[in-house]
């Protein structure tokens, strides 16, 4: 319950307060020479005038810590990902719940999103919008089997040094690489030739980690969505391997994956829980500490304005059916 108290009623304008007072004075000219429902007229352009200010009750102060550094999320959404065997999840499903937990430990950074399946995707470049991020996240998909032609796990590598050298450019500024992956992979290449390429990426990273999702004994993998969803599955909708009729077993590959972190100069962790990297997050958050800094919280109390003026709006349109009809 929200305690009004007038000494901490503070406003941050959507639109100017000059704009609004233009506003009002052309409609209450407008009112007044249409003689028609005054009150209620008036009390619509005050309602609209305090709802564009955006009134706010000041709220308890928080301590916060003063984060000045970026992290970069690179996420496998290759069909593989969708393998239950992390906790009953999909892989992928476990990814989006332990990236959420990075986030909320790290409140106030600045993150950026690649994922990579047939081709590697720029969905955000650095933001401190951490609600953006979350959304985004969440709503990651697998690609559909139908269109999947075969993964590589250098695929992000272009996208990965261009937001990289751009946090590089910021002074005094931290860089940190979540890399999330199964590390299976479709193709036969040399896959050390492929990787060694992110030799080059080491100097413009200050930590982070290459985090393993899977298990070695493998698991079906579950098929949510798709084009031509009844070809592809067995009856309990699971991906099947053409060849055998058979649903596809999909399995972790972590020499792929500590070869990327032997390349990005960072830790692997086979994530079988959460708790694997808990160490790593405490050690990074006393790594980019920064002095504690009050931040003044604000809750918005707009939306009972909102309301009144929906309920006058409504006695509006009624008395304007009544007359009209």
């Amino acid at each position: 319950m929200i305690e009004f108290n007038m000494s901490k009623l503070v406003f941050e304008p959507i639109i100017p307060l000059s704009t609004m007072i233009l506003f009002a004075i052309i409609m209450l000219v407008i009112i007044l020479l249409n003689r028609r429902h005054i009150i209620n007229r008036i009390l619509i352009v005050l309602l609209l005038i305090i709802i564009s200010q955006r009134p706010m009750i000041k709220d308890e102060e928080d301590d916060i810590y003063n984060w000045n550094f970026d992290i970069l999320f690179v996420i496998d959404n290759t069909v593989s990902m969708n393998a239950v065997d992390v906790n009953n999840l999909t892989r992928l499903d476990a990814v989006k719940n332990d990236c959420e937990k990075i986030i909320d430990n790290f409140a106030g950074a600045n993150f950026a999103i690649i994922n990579f399946s047939n081709t590697a995707q720029l969905k955000y470049p650095f933001t401190k919008d951490n609600g953006k991020i979350l959304d985004i996240i969440k709503k990651i998909k697998v690609i559909d089997p139908n269109y999947a032609n075969g993964s590589s796990l250098d695929l992000p590598f272009e996208y990965m040094k261009m937001l990289l050298e751009s946090s590089r450019t910021k002074d005094e500024h931290k860089t940190f690489v979540f890399f999330v992956s199964d590390g299976e992979l479709n193709s036969e290449d040399d896959i050390n030739a492929k990787l060694d390429k992110y030799k080059e990426l080491n100097n413009l990273i200050d930590s982070g980690a290459v985090l393993g999702y899977g298990t070695e004994e493998g698991a079906k993998i579950r098929i949510t969505e798709s084009v031509n969803y009844e070809k592809i599955v067995d009856s309990e909708g699971y991906l099947i391997n053409a060849d055998t009729s058979s649903p596809y077993i999909s399995r972790i590959n972590e020499e792929n994956l500590k070869l990327i972190a032997k390349k990005l100069e960072v830790d692997y962790y086979h994530m079988t829980d959460y708790s694997v990297i808990e160490d790593k997050i405490t050690n990074l958050k006393k790594e980019v500490m920064n002095d504690k800094e009050k931040v003044e919280k604000k809750i918005d109390i707009y939306y009972y304005f909102s309301g009144a003026l929906v309920i006058i709006l409504l006695l509006e349109l009624l008395y304007y059916r009544r007359n009209v009809g």
